[in-house]
């Protein structure tokens, strides 16, 4: 690759160079050599001269070419039309004209391999997670890409421990650029920073102590966003923005032809199609599931889920679903419109676990909702996973619902196991006439509800829906479990319902379920 005098200027830090130009990244050298009586002046050209040798240069050197002046200081104030000089001072360490060349070669020789790199990564069409894996072996401090479908990727460098940075460590968690995070900021970083095309630096603008070096990634009239660097390991260097600007160089060419990462769908291709409703052969199904370690009778539930906040953008949609993949990488994603999809064995991460989460309302304390999340019922066949799926679909159009939502970690939620009667109300169309179904004995506990201002119907609700057990009940109803043992004798003794021992009483739990949801959505 070319470089310049910048890329120099950091490799000989260690003999504490001076800088005499203006720094340009633009300003690129294609060539180095000694200066002697053969050499011309040339405008790509880096001259490396002793002292003396450089005092003696014919006024032409001057507009053309650039120079590395050994064993002489800057001088206080170069004169106009002076030629770029980079000046290395006198001392026991300083190498003689030909030694610096052998130096530089040998840089230039590393940034080539650097480059040639990137360049066969790039044409053999590899993801961009490794194609910056590449480019960070020449950065101190860590980079961060985002296309414009928000994909997310940090590597160069190593973070401290200690890091606390307002944009950058939240910046981790949501997978967006830090200056994606705080747009002012950016656009106080330059007057149209969608537009810029060469590195520019956003400093200290989010009052976070930190500065972004920012690239975009733009290809004639099209904007595929930006990378950037944070100086969390090393201050930013006039080599930094050189670098930058020739990696950006490199991404616009590739950028046009990546196309959005995904979690792959491949190993469970016929779950796609029964998604979709087209019909899959049972070999098919059981062989793409052994391929991926799935047996066809493992139990497995679907969940269907997406941003706390609906996102129209496919880009921030993905994003949601890489996210997710983070905490599930053993589940399949597949879209599902404005949502998308996760298929999961129970055996991998189990629905009872989750739906514990749920009831407990295991949030962490003050965080913001993330995801929106409705998690279908246990099944055992995968020819179902489209009923499962419309089970989650329910599930999640009722996630703010006060009776059957809830939530757990960062995600608002809803079980189709909790909302079940929902769906059997509209397929029955039970909102026209519900009589029919009602149990004479809830009917009879609703009239003593209405008579005594008691909460019969709610605490048999409770008691059904907590699967008979006694404490979990209380804890639900917020009562002493001695005031639920009297509520369930109240029950029996009004209506002759007998929750605690209903087989010997002929209760149809079933029913009785059933009617007390019919009367208490009536209620409603």
């Amino acid at each position: 690759m070319n470089f310049n005098l910048d890329l120099v200027l950091a490799e000989l830090a260690d003999l504490a160079p001076e800088a005499c130009y203006r720094h340009d990244p633009r300003l690129d050298l294609d060539r180095v050599e000694v200066l002697g009586p053969s050499s011309v002046p040339r405008s790509g050209s880096l001259f490396v001269a002793d002292a003396d040798a450089f005092a003696a240069l014919d006024g032409a050197f001057a507009a053309a070419g650039s120079f590395l002046v050994l064993g002489a200081g800057a001088p206080p104030q170069a004169p106009a039309g002076a030629p770029r000089a980079l000046y290395v001072p006198a001392g026991p360490a300083l190498p003689a004209p030909a030694e610096m060349l052998a130096r530089l070669l040998e840089m230039r020789l590393r940034l080539d391999a650097w480059s040639e790199a990137l360049l066969t990564a790039m044409a053999r069409d590899a993801p961009l997670q490794e194609v910056f894996d590449i480019a960070a072996e020449r950065f101190a401090n860590p980079l961060m890409l985002s296309d414009a479908t928000l994909y997310f990727v940090l590597v160069a460098g190593r973070l401290p421990a200690e890091l606390d940075d307002r944009l950058w460590t939240s910046a981790i968690a949501t997978g967006a650029c830090p200056i994606e995070l705080c747009m002012e900021a950016w656009a106080a970083g330059s007057s149209d920073p969608g537009a810029q095309d060469r590195a520019f630096l956003m400093e200290n603008a989010t009052g976070d102590g930190r500065s972004y070096l920012v690239r975009n990634l733009v290809c004639g009239e099209a904007y595929y966003g930006c990378f950037e660097l944070v100086d969390v390991n090393a201050p930013f260097q006039p080599a930094d923005f050189a670098l930058v600007d020739y990696f950006g160089n490199l991404l616009s060419l590739v950028m046009p032809h990546q196309g959005r990462p995904q979690p792959t769908e491949e190993p469970l291709g016929p779950l796609r199609d029964l998604l979709d409703g087209r019909p899959v052969r049972p070999q098919v199904l059981g062989y793409a599931l052994s391929k991926a370690g799935w047996r066809p009778d493992d139990p497995y539930f679907v969940a269907r889920f997406g941003a706390a906040e609906p996102a129209e953008d496919a880009g921030a949609r993905g994003q949601t679903v890489r996210l997710v993949a983070e905490v599930y990488p053993r589940a399949r994603f597949f879209d599902d419109g404005d949502a998308a999809l996760m298929v999961a064995r129970d055996a991998d991460y189990p629905l009872a676990a989750l739906r514990a989460r749920h009831a407990a309302h295991d949030v962490e304390e003050g965080a913001e909702p993330r995801f929106r999340a409705g998690f279908s019922s246990l099944f055992a066949d995968f020819s179902l996973v489209r009923t499962a799926a419309d089970q989650a679909a329910l599930a999640y159009g009722l996630v703010d619902d006060a009776e059957a939502g809830g939530a757990f970690g960062s995600t608002l939620s809803c079980f189709y196991d909790d909302c079940w009667f929902e769906d059997v109300r509209v397929r029955l169309d039970l909102d026209a006439d519900a009589a029919w179904l009602l149990d004479h004995a809830a009917v009879a506990l609703a009239r003593a509800d209405a008579e005594d201002g008691a909460a019969y119907v709610e605490t048999a609700l409770a008691y059904l829906g907590n699967g008979c057990n006694a404490t979990r009940t209380a804890e639900a109803l917020f009562i002493h479990r001695n005031t639920l043992a009297y509520r369930l004798k109240r029950i029996k003794a009004l209506s002759g319902i007998d929750l605690e021992n209903p087989a010997a009483a002929g209760t149809d739990l079933l029913r009785v379920h059933l009617s007390c949801r019919l009367l208490a959505q009536g209620r409603r």
